[in-house]
């Protein structure tokens, strides 16, 4: 099953910049195993979405700067604010975690805060995202300050 992951620019896929900096022309720094963990989820069908509190005057200099790291995407957010991010989805009645028959209620959202400019090297793993348990388990282990929470209420 194919995923959409939404995941942002500054302190996650490069060192996180201000807006000034950006004006300014400060260079851009990619943070480490970011295309390798990219091309992971890439060459398993997943869809990208860039999401990014850049403002829409940094669009042109933020693409540019995404296609020179060969960061390859199918859509891009801009003006997002700096603030908290919340994703709401619907749990699926039934679903197959790993493309099995076994039939399960399937979370359908998952959250992921990484520390600030470390870089993807902790998430990279061919198992990390085959099943939900799996991913928590991993992300728990691999990175003690994350937090990925599914809830059902």
């Amino acid at each position: 099953m194919n995923k959409t992951w939404f995941i942002d620019i500054d302190g996650t896929l490069v060192r996180h910049l201000e807006d000034d900096d950006i004006d300014r022309g400060v260079e851009e720094e990619l943070l480490p195993f970011t295309l390798e963990f990219l091309r992971e989820i890439r060459d398993q069908g997943d869809y990208i979405v860039i999401t990014t509190a850049r403002l829409e005057r940094h669009r042109k200099v933020t693409e540019q700067m995404l296609g020179e790291f060969g960061i390859i995407y199918d859509h891009i957010i801009f003006g997002l604010g700096s603030q908290e991010r919340v994703l709401i989805n619907d749990i699926k009645p039934t679903g197959s975690y790993d493309g099995g028959a076994e039939e399960h209620p399937l979370p359908t959202a998952y959250a992921i805060n990484m520390d600030r400019n470390e870089g993807f090297g902790n998430l990279l793993s061919k198992e990390l995202w085959q099943t939900p348990s799996n991913a928590k388990n991993k992300v728990r282990d691999l990175m003690p300050n994350a937090t990925l929470e599914t809830t059902k209420n």
